[in-house]
């Protein structure tokens, strides 16, 4: 009986580590992603990354690629936008990708933006992103 209980308290122990350590949903990682933006937390936005991540402008145009070009981009944008805030106001999840439709605040020069971003997240780390459309007010 208590060989039993043993196994029995290894298998759930081992179901709930091996679920702590699957990748987050990519609807999960995106919200994570801007979560570490409003916090400024340069070394958390950047471990959502692909060391290789990519990023385009669309239709397809390339724009940044690689964790360390976008470490030097953002350490830069954080500190001129102090107070940027990044809202989602709506997300559409499918399979691997995530559209996010958002609003960001706090532009150190007084203007807002809407902005739609297709996200590829693979293995709980952003991909690929590509910036489809972004109206500044």
């Amino acid at each position: 009986m208590i060989r039993n209980l043993i196994a029995l308290l290894a298998l759930v122990a081992g179901s709930s580590a091996a679920a702590e350590s699957a990748p987050a949903s990519p609807a999960a990682v995106v919200r994570a992603y801007a979560e570490a933006a409003n916090r400024h937390d340069l070394e958390g936005f950047l471990a959502l990354y692909d060391p290789a991540v990519r990023k385009y402008r669309f239709p397809g145009e390339l724009s940044s690629e690689g964790v360390e070009h976008n470490r030097a981009a953002y350490a830069k944008s954080f500190a001129a936008n102090p107070a940027l805030k990044v809202e989602i106001l709506d997300l559409m999840a499918l399979g691997d990708k995530v559209v996010s439709h958002d609003r960001v605040t706090g532009l150190a020069d007084g203007h807002s933006a809407e902005e739609i971003t297709v996200y590829q997240v693979q293995n709980g780390k952003i991909t690929n992103i590509v910036y489809v459309q972004r109206i500044v007010s």
